[in-house]
């Protein structure tokens, strides 16, 4: 009962993000769609409610096992549920919809949409499937992963997610809204930002719910710089900085910021890699656009922005061509590290990255020094053998399921650099990087003058989608939890 409770509850929310994109297409006069958008809305409200409200009270608690099944299942069947909306208010394919359901809800950013074809309200609500994908990853990190501490993150006691053999039912509405008005609030706020800086308040609402979920969906066809001004790239970016914080360290910004910076060793190594970029981008941008002071500032400003986005995995770039300024193969690697534990930002975290090199140290010292005692700390928590253990698992878990993945595309759909571009992009849900290195050549072209090699999303076979689709879940999931999810051996003898 308490896994179909969690994904109807789930589910239900996708509709209930049908109603402010009904006002908008109401109020620009697009009464056709917003008929069809409030019968889907309508009918898939009424069947959750009916689900809910005959198992609600009936669920007292769950045990740790069915929480993992719990959360893996949302994550499976709300894109399901996202994929059949797409395709009644899209009129997308049944791959095309999947792949664009999973990618909103894991906020990748891929998108087959043609932007330029769709409503305003349409768009809104694709853009809000970003924000509540977000939402949803940190319910997830605060009520299952963090107590649980998969793949060697720290175990946190904040929730009782998974702690007991019996857990408290997290399925409860009143678990969601402290976290909801916050993050709704911190949206509003960004939102607020963009639209200080003359942007439209429509594109700042939906530009807000991407940014703060860490997401790569823009609502418009044309370039990020063509639609708004440096101040607001400025707020976007301050977005991307606040997702690649852990949740459990964000309450620091404005209680104690200087703890934020020298009690947390893994924000302290985040933010130095954004500066280090930074610069880099900033004097790459400054050398193709000429000096002068006025120059290099803007060149700061937009390398700040690329620098942020990239180490927040949304991908986001100012303009076709800034994130290709630095190498190919350097920009997958950040991606595939991405940011802070328990953040919406993917790829393998800098603490997984942190913690093996101080094993890797402490093995070469025990080499040289035999009888030594040493101590495995990053910052001031220690590490033992065991999260040691789970860290270098998740690891070669994470490499085989690229390495598969690139196998799988590359097999379908795209030549061996394409395929392992879009297998890092996808898993570490910065879905527009893939657009940014994709190559432009006067050879065979499959879309828009790029290289056959490189295909684009919407070109895609479906058996190219399957492999996309399980690389974008299993990335956002932290890729153990799946594996025990799916180990078939412990369900037969349980």
């Amino acid at each position: 009962m308490g896994p179909l409770f969690l994904v109807t509850l789930s589910s239900g929310g996708l509709f209930i993000l049908l109603i402010p994109a009904i006002l908008i297409n109401l109020a620009l006069e697009e009464r056709d769609l917003a008929i069809e958008m409030g019968l889907v809305g309508g009918l898939g409200a009424f069947v959750c409610v009916m689900i809910i409200a005959a198992l609600l009270g009936r669920i007292r608690g769950v045990e740790r096992e069915l929480n993992f099944v719990s959360l893996v299942l949302i994550w499976v069947c709300t894109p399901l549920v996202a994929a059949v909306c797409l395709m009644v208010l899209a009129g997308l394919p049944p791959g095309g919809a999947w792949f664009e359901a999973v990618s909103a809800l894991t906020t990748t950013g891929a998108t087959v949409l043609v932007r330029d074809r769709f409503s305003v309200g349409f768009l809104f609500w694709r853009s809000s499937l970003e924000w509540y994908g977000g939402f949803l990853t940190l319910i997830s990190i605060i009520h299952v992963l963090a107590p649980a501490g998969f793949g060697g993150l720290r175990p946190s006691g904040r929730r009782r997610g998974t702690s007991n053999h019996r857990d408290g039912h997290w399925g409860a509405l009143s678990a969601y809204s402290s976290v909801l008005w916050q993050y709704g609030a911190l949206t509003v706020v960004i939102a607020l930002g963009l639209i200080f800086f003359s942007v439209h308040p429509g594109d700042a609402m939906m530009l807000a719910m991407v940014s703060i979920a860490t997401g790569g969906f823009l609502p418009f066809q044309d370039p990020l710089d063509t639609h708004i001004g440096s101040g607001a790239m400025l707020v976007l970016a301050i977005g991307f900085c606040f997702g690649t914080l852990s949740v459990f360290w964000r309450r620091n910004i404005l209680r104690s910021p200087r703890r934020l910076i020298y009690g947390n060793r893994e924000a302290t190594l985040v933010l130095s890699v954004i500066a280090c970029l930074t610069l880099f981008y900033a004097a790459a941008i400054a050398e193709s656009a000429g000096s002068g002071m006025r120059g290099i500032a803007a060149a700061l400003l937009e390398g700040f922005f690329t620098a942020a986005s990239l180490v927040s995995t949304s991908g986001i770039e100012s303009r076709p061509g800034v994130i290709g300024l630095f190498p190919p193969f350097a920009v997958l690697l950040v991606i595939f590290i991405g940011a802070s534990v328990y953040s919406t930002a993917g790829g393998i975290k800098y603490y997984r990255l942190a913690s093996m090199w101080t094993y890797a140290r402490a093995e070469l010292n025990r080499l040289i020094y035999p009888s030594g005692i040493s101590q495995l700390k990053f910052g001031r928590r220690h590490i033992d053998d065991a999260e040691i253990r789970a860290i270098w698992a998740y690891f070669v878990l994470a490499l085989l399921c690229v390495a598969l993945g690139t196998v799988l595309i590359t097999l379908s759909a795209a030549n061996f650099e394409g395929g392992l571009a879009m297998a890092i992009s996808l898993f570490s849900g910065a879905g527009p990087v893939y657009d940014s290195l994709r190559p432009v050549g006067e050879g065979v072209a499959s879309h828009a003058g790029y290289l056959s090699g490189w295909p684009a999303f919407a070109d895609l076979p479906i058996t190219a989608y399957a492999p996309a689709v399980v690389l974008m879940t299993i990335g956002r999931l932290e890729v153990l939890l799946v594996f025990a999810v799916i180990n078939v051996s412990y369900w037969l003898n349980r």
